[in-house]
């Protein structure tokens, strides 16, 4: 079929009685008509190729948005050809949502609160400890106690649970060190000037060193269980900061006494006060390493 038959086809519709049964008379359209016809044609296929090319720019305006690919808009003085099989329709395109993450802060751990412990430590003779008996870190530290002059030097030593200690032998003679303390006894043999032995003390406790050779050779280690500790001064008072807040074990002891307990309860900021008494009994005497009396030996 060509141009002409769809112009008459307009035609007739468009004009009244063009193409129509007329049961009286019969009207046939001129060239003026026709050309009337082919103008109406003209104008509604400019008047669809506009709105082709709106709706184009419309769906093009939408992918820009989703960041898809931008639809070729054909020229306004194109005809828009009308593809006789439709095509298959596209996916609708969803507006890009913008989201935002916002990662939460890391919790705070809680700070730290601590208080400290003041007081005085009766019957100690200045030599009293105070400390703070709960479970405590090992250390790798190493302390010293000499043997000078047929004495302990110092006589009275306090470390942390895992500090090996030292017992280096500054006499001309021979020394043999030895405790038989629960959880720390040890032997550490004979050996002569110049030489040292040490040993790792892991338990908490008081440990009292004897030499096997020389009797009055006393001394005395306080192994505490944690940092938490401090030598009174000559006048029996103390003071031990940074103290964790709360209910806690405070001991008191010194050299021939057996130790005191008490509680404190520790606020943060603050100071609490205890107030200790220890009685200290004489030096006992005291068996060698194998549990029998010393014999004569002088040197």
């Amino acid at each position: 079929m060509n141009r002409s038959f769809y112009v008459l086809l307009l035609a007739g519709m468009l004009l009244p009685g063009v193409g129509a049964s007329q049961p009286r008379k019969q009207k046939f359209a001129t060239q003026a008509d026709l050309d009337r016809v082919e103008k109406k044609i003209d104008e509604q296929r400019a008047l669809l190729t506009k709105l082709i090319t709106l709706q184009q720019q419309y769906l093009q305006s939408l992918i820009a948005v989703a960041g898809g690919e931008p639809v070729p808009v054909p020229a306004s003085d194109q005809t828009a050809k009308v593809d006789p099989k439709p095509a298959d329709p596209k996916p609708t395109m969803k507006p890009a949502v913008m989201t935002t993450t916002v990662k939460k802060a890391p919790d705070q751990p809680a700070k730290a609160a601590f208080g400290t412990v003041v007081g005085k430590v009766q019957g100690g003779g200045g030599e009293a400890v105070v400390y703070i008996d709960e479970p405590g870190a090992f250390v790798k530290g190493t302390a010293t106690m000499k043997q000078q002059g047929k004495q302990f030097v110092p006589r009275m030593l306090v470390v942390q649970k895992g500090t090996t200690v030292d017992f280096p032998n500054m006499d001309a003679v021979f020394h043999n060190v030895f405790s038989v303390a629960p959880d720390n006894s040890f032997d550490l043999g004979s050996y002569r000037q110049g030489e040292s032995k040490s040993v790792a003390l892991a338990k908490p406790g008081v440990v009292t060193v004897y030499c096997n050779m020389h009797p009055q050779m006393v001394g005395h280690v306080l192994v505490v269980p944690n940092a938490m500790f401090v030598k009174t001064g000559a006048d029996g008072f103390y003071k031990l900061p940074n103290v964790p807040t709360g209910k806690h074990r405070i001991v008191a002891w010194a050299p021939n006494a057996k130790p005191v307990v008490s509680e404190v309860e520790v606020l943060d900021g603050e100071v609490a006060t205890v107030e200790l008494e220890v009685t200290r009994r004489g030096a006992t005497p005291h068996t060698n390493k194998d549990g029998m009396p010393y014999g004569s030996y002088k040197d």
